[in-house]
């Protein structure tokens, strides 16, 4: 058996396997005799098939398999041991395959078309973007002020029940004015007193200590079955009478701008005064624009280095490997009418992505930095490194439930590739950024975007894979 490599162009070489006969016959025999043995066929005792019917039946079959399995692991390894860097993987070569006789031929020829890595030079330095630096203004710091005093209320807990109150409930269906055995019931229902629809209903709940219980219909009290289901859940009996315990009273202000609130929305800041207050603030808008920013600023420097990084592909192969790729799912037409829009682009910046990594390991991911992650998004906030044994032990369990799910994880490392690419690129890129506000910001976003092309997608490599 002998394998050579010949040039078709740049980027694509064919290569061709020279099989003998005397390189498939053996194992071609060495498999009829395993189906000899199984073989069940009428008139013969098993394994008692003449040979000559086995093959007779099954030998084409027998040596095409052969044959396959031979030319795979010959071709996987030469590419090996020639360490031939490749974009995608080789496919039949349509300009040199030939019809094969195996009864008259002594040798049988492959050809398989390839299609090599280019060599890559990425000029960092003559790249320039223009980009929004995104400001918090006053109007939008107000604004948010507001917004967290909203979703941060003072909470107290009343001795009993005032018309502004939220009650926490536990529910139970009832009938005729007692529970009813085996009916509906919920052991946390929260009752905003200002949702009751008349003053008559909403004094069964007014001046009411923690402990009371009483048989009140909600869908009457609400003013809607919809309305009750709302915070019953979907399941609940529709306008039935319920016996409802109040387990908690809540009252909810607004909390003044000071310390105590300070502290509550900044915990990790000594916060004295409004202005000290606001500026947090700013500095907290401006860092979560800059994550929601950088994921269009990442986009506009791939299309940069797409742009200014030329070299050649071998576009029809690519092509032949795209549909090759898809089993059938996209035809020819398709990928020739996306082809420059879409999947070169896409191509080109997965081959550029993959030499800046090389260049550069310190933008792999590991399998370390995965699980890290993980823990910080399952556990925002908590510090791993200073909990004891006993509880990191519970949060690396949970986590390696989440490394099960390859779909989920292959998210996660396109997700964190994505964030060290860019913090890469802004290193290394001319950026020069203009001041704008985050409405300003969206409204041209708007306009660019009208006409942007669907990007391809690519798949990520880890550190270790």
């Amino acid at each position: 058996m002998n394998t050579t490599q010949t040039s078709k162009g740049e980027q694509l070489i064919s290569i061709q396997i020279n099989v003998l006969k005397e390189d498939y016959e053996p194992l071609v025999k060495k498999e009829l005799n395993k189906l000899k043995q199984k073989a069940q066929i009428p008139g013969f005792r098993p394994g008692m098939v003449p040979f000559g019917m086995i093959k007779k039946m099954y030998g084409a079959q027998a040596t095409i398999e052969v044959l396959n399995d031979l030319v795979s692991k010959t071709l996987n390894n030469y590419i090996l041991e020639n360490k031939l860097d490749l974009v995608g993987y080789p496919l039949s070569d349509p300009d040199h395959q030939e019809p094969v006789d195996f009864e008259t031929q002594e040798a049988v020829n492959f050809y398989f078309e390839a299609a090599l890595r280019p060599e890559i030079k990425v000029d960092y330095k003559k790249i320039k973007i223009d980009f929004a630096h995104v400001i918090a203004d006053d109007a939008a710091i107000d604004k948010t002020v507001e917004e967290l005093i909203e979703r941060n209320p003072n909470i107290t807990h009343p001795e009993t029940v005032g018309e502004e109150d939220i009650v926490e409930l536990k529910v139970r269906e009832a009938e005729n004015g007692q529970e009813l055995e085996g009916g509906f019931k919920k052991d946390y229902v929260l009752l905003d007193i200002k949702d009751i629809r008349t003053k008559t209903n909403k004094k069964k709940f007014i001046g009411k200590p923690v402990g009371s219980e009483f048989i009140v219909n909600l869908s009457v009290m609400l003013g809607s079955n919809e309305k009750a289901a709302k915070i019953l859940g979907q399941d609940a009996p529709a306008d039935s009478d319920y016996n409802v315990i109040i387990d908690d009273i809540r009252h909810e202000e607004k909390h003044e701008l000071n310390e105590e609130f300070f502290k509550l929305i900044f915990s990790d800041k000594e916060i004295k005064d409004v202005d000290a207050f606001r500026a947090a603030v700013k500095e907290e808008m401006e860092r979560q624009y800059a994550n929601e920013t950088d994921r269009i600023l990442f986009t506009k420097m791939i299309d940069a280095l797409v742009d200014s990084t030329p070299f050649v592909l071998p576009d029809a192969f690519l092509k032949r490997w795209i549909y090759e790729n898809n089993q059938g799912k996209l035809s020819m037409e398709d990928i020739e009418k996306n082809y420059e829009a879409n999947y070169n682009k896409g191509l080109r910046w997965q081959l550029i992505e993959d030499s800046i990594v090389k260049d550069n390991m310190e933008l792999a991911i590991t399998e370390e930095e995965v699980r890290g992650f993980l823990r910080s998004q399952i556990f925002p906030g908590l510090n791993y490194e200073t909990m004891d044994d006993d509880m990191k032990g519970r949060i690396d369990k949970i986590v390696e439930n989440y490394l099960k799910n390859e779909e989920q994880i292959n998210n996660v490392k396109n997700q964190m590739a994505d964030i060290k690419m860019t913090n890469f690129l802004k290193t290394k890129l001319t950026i020069n950024y203009t001041d704008q506000t985050y409405d300003e910001f969206i409204k041209d976003l708007e306009k660019e975007t009208k006409q942007e092309p669907k990007k391809a997608t690519r798949k990520r490599k880890t550190a270790n894979s």
